[in-house]
């Protein structure tokens, strides 16, 4: 019997379940059957994050319905470690009580955590919390990260955050070297749409947005290109 080609896979996140996003990017995946990993803040369903607004219960058991992943993005979006260093108790809160929110709310298994924010915001107590009641956890950095299929740690999973100085051009060339070398990349997407914001951290607009018109070109190349377009969990089963 002939070995199947190994073929890499790539994982479509979306942090911060924005309803923008929704509207314009999860459709169209939904259109094209594929399935993505969506964090989100649990107490702001249907609210605001950072001045934008959160998909409400009723986009999120959509996106369920379609098979789109429900991970944890905590509580309230905060920075985990920060709030460690003066309230352990309520950082320990964020990560165990998200799930209960998120399965309480849309009816799903939640297997995944996604730390809030950019860079290695978590110590190993708070790694070790998310342990304890995820099956995996990853953390999001503005440096490419390709890790192994099944990862060396499903604790310790990098995501790559994609920011609107990105060209296509380039979400291509990482997708390719992921397929020729067999390994695994997640790109995390936060605001995808026809328009911009103003950041809620500094001035200027919100770094972290991506129009949809590139957003479409990227995820036909990727299709494309034969690799495993997987949510998360699926990558670990």
């Amino acid at each position: 019997m002939k070995k199947r080609p190994k073929i890499g896979a790539i994982t479509i996140a979306f942090d911060d379940a924005y309803l923008d996003t929704y509207k314009h990017a999860i459709r169209y995946l939904n259109r094209k059957k594929i399935k993505s990993t969506i964090s989100v803040p649990a107490s702001l369903i249907g609210k605001t994050c950072e001045n934008r607004p959160v998909m409400g219960v009723k986009e999120l058991r959509s996106c369920v319905k379609h098979g789109h992943e429900i991970a944890s993005h905590g509580l309230n979006h905060k920075n985990l470690l920060k709030l460690s260093l003066r309230d352990k108790s309520g950082a320990f809160f964020e990560i165990s009580e998200s799930k209960k929110e998120l399965k309480r709310r849309l009816g799903c298994k939640l297997t995944s955590f996604v730390f809030p924010y950019i860079k290695s915001n978590r110590s190993r107590e708070l790694y070790l919390k998310s342990k304890k009641f995820y099956t995996s956890a990853r953390i999001t950095s503005r440096k490419p990260y390709f890790d192994r299929i099944p990862p060396r740690n499903p604790h310790d999973i990098v995501g790559f955050a994609v920011t609107e100085k990105d060209p296509v051009s380039y979400l291509n060339k990482l997708v390719k070297y992921a397929r020729k070398n067999n390994l695994w990349l997640v790109e995390v997407f936060h605001l995808v749409g026809k328009k911009n914001t103003k950041s809620a951290h500094r001035p200027g607009s919100y770094r972290f947005f991506y129009h949809i018109d590139d957003f479409k070109r990227h995820i036909d190349f990727v299709l494309s290109t034969k690799i495993k377009i997987l949510p998360q969990k699926s990558v670990l089963s």
